[in-house]
């Protein structure tokens, strides 16, 4: 029977590596970790040593009888942290040849084309420190990874909560966020691998530039939409200072992710998936990776009473071609004109209604403009989206693709509950435009199925 993989963490204190750290543990793995002041929420079965990443004598007793090492540590908070990240690496890359470590895995950033910042120059540089050692190395790359607890998150999340935004210029730059969970999976793959050697991308599902990421943020937390000002004199370090007057995030630590954003930090070597299975299910889609990391759950409708509407349109269409119509609902909720209409009076309210944005393959805990995806099932072909607008009361819309002889049904129905009376009267005084905007979206689908169904033959 193989012997049980031994595990080393740098950088156990940081956001990923508590989380790695907790994912190896309950994997099973025996796990050393390095830390200057070891916190009291690591794993009772972690060995802790108390020490220094550049610190040989304390590399050379985590390393002992290791066969993975993980180097998560990065310097920000202190001045000249490039020098100490480059000493660090080669003292790591050196105590682990002397262990006979048999994998060293790195968690870096993508290396944008041509002159780049300090913070990415300097986790390049780290990379290649450690690809170059005796021992195999494989370096993943993320640009933003969304997880509680990350300084990035941290800075995003207070910038989505802004009534007026500052828009620089550098925030049309574009990059590929990615979630916690999907960097802890390829990170604790790594153990069980044979060795690797090489730079891999770790990426997100969806490129997006910061600002539409700041609007996306703003709208998974339920905020109404924020007026964008066009500020071509906010400097990197004018935003790092605010960001430590106002946010846990120090300055010292805000200016170089700042300074980062000067780049499109987009995939640019292999992806981690050509040589690691992906996460089962996929990657995890943008709005649910903010949803995970921001603490927001997705609502479920209220139990007790409510009003129901259903709506059943026969078409010739197979079940298959409806439900495609359905979750491609994704490019737009027809009739547009009203939604648009709907959404301008939620956005006077205060509500969410004028967020226009769709990811391209909806999943529960997307956001489709103002309804938020509550359930999908693709067996049995049905998709339950909520409402985020502004009602007394919680919306439902349920769509639901049916086998009917050689065609199909399409079953649609609404389920209003209404929080008191005027939940009561606001449903009696919209149901003539509801009947009218919803019989219209059906119409829509089916359309769209039994247009698609000649476009194959």
């Amino acid at each position: 029977m193989a012997r049980t993989r031994r595990c080393a963490v740098l950088g156990a204190t940081g956001f990923v590596g508590r989380a790695l750290t907790a994912d190896l543990v309950a994997a099973g793995y025996p796990v050393h970790v390095l830390a200057r002041s070891p916190p009291h929420d690591l794993p009772a079965a972690v060995t802790v040593t108390r020490g220094d990443a550049a610190d040989p004598g304390s590399l050379a007793e985590v390393f002992a009888g290791a066969d993975v090492v993980f180097h998560l540590v990065h310097s920000l908070r202190e001045p000249g942290f490039a020098g100490r990240d480059r000493v660090i690496a080669e003292r790591v890359a050196s105590a682990a040849a002397e262990a006979g470590v048999r994998q060293l895995v790195y968690l870096g950033g993508p290396r944008p084309a041509g002159e780049t910042s300090a913070h990415l120059a300097s986790r390049s540089e780290v990379a290649e420190v450690l690809l170059d050692g005796p021992v195999p190395a494989v370096a993943f790359q993320a640009s933003m990874i969304l997880g509680r607890g990350s300084a990035g998150l941290e800075l995003l999340a207070r910038t989505a909560r802004l009534p007026v935004r500052p828009r620089p210029g550098w925030t049309t730059r574009r990059s590929r966020p990615v979630a916690l969970a999907d960097v802890r999976h390829y990170l604790a793959a790594a153990v069980e691998s044979a060795p690797l050697r090489g730079r891999y991308d770790v990426s997100g599902p969806e490129e997006i530039s910061y600002h539409d990421l700041v609007r996306r943020c703003a709208r998974v937390l339920g905020r109404p939409a924020a007026l964008a000002v066009p500020a071509p004199l906010w400097s990197h370090r004018a935003a790092a200072l605010v960001a430590g007057l106002t946010s846990p995030v120090p300055a010292a630590v805000a200016a170089p992710l700042f300074g980062s954003l000067d780049h499109d930090l987009l995939p640019a070597d292999a992806p981690a998936e050509t040589v690691l299975p992906p996460p089962p299910g996929g990657p995890v889609s943008l709005d649910n990776a903010l949803r995970a990391a921001l603490g927001v759950p997705v609502s479920a409708a209220p139990a007790g009473r409510a009003y129901v509407d259903d709506q059943v349109r026969a078409s010739d269409a197979g079940p298959d071609l409806v439900w495609r119509a359905i979750t491609g609902l994704g490019d737009g909720i027809p009739p547009r004109p009203a939604w648009a209409l709907r959404g301008l009076l939620d956005h006077l309210l205060g509500g969410v209604g004028g967020y226009r944005g769709r990811p391209p393959h909806p999943r529960r805990g997307d956001v489709l403009d103002s309804w938020t995806v509550r359930h999908r099932d693709d067996a049995r072909r049905l998709l339950v989206l909520g409402t985020d607008m502004r009602v007394p009361g919680d919306a439902e819309l349920s769509l639901h693709a049916e086998p009917d002889g050689t065609g199909s049904r399409l079953r649609q129905r609404v389920r209003f509950a209404p929080a008191g009376p005027l939940g009561d009267v606001y449903w009696r005084l919209q149901k003539p435009a509801h009947d009218l905007v919803f019989g219209r979206l059906a119409r829509a689908i089916v359309r769209e199925a039994e247009r698609s169904g000649k476009g194959t033959r």
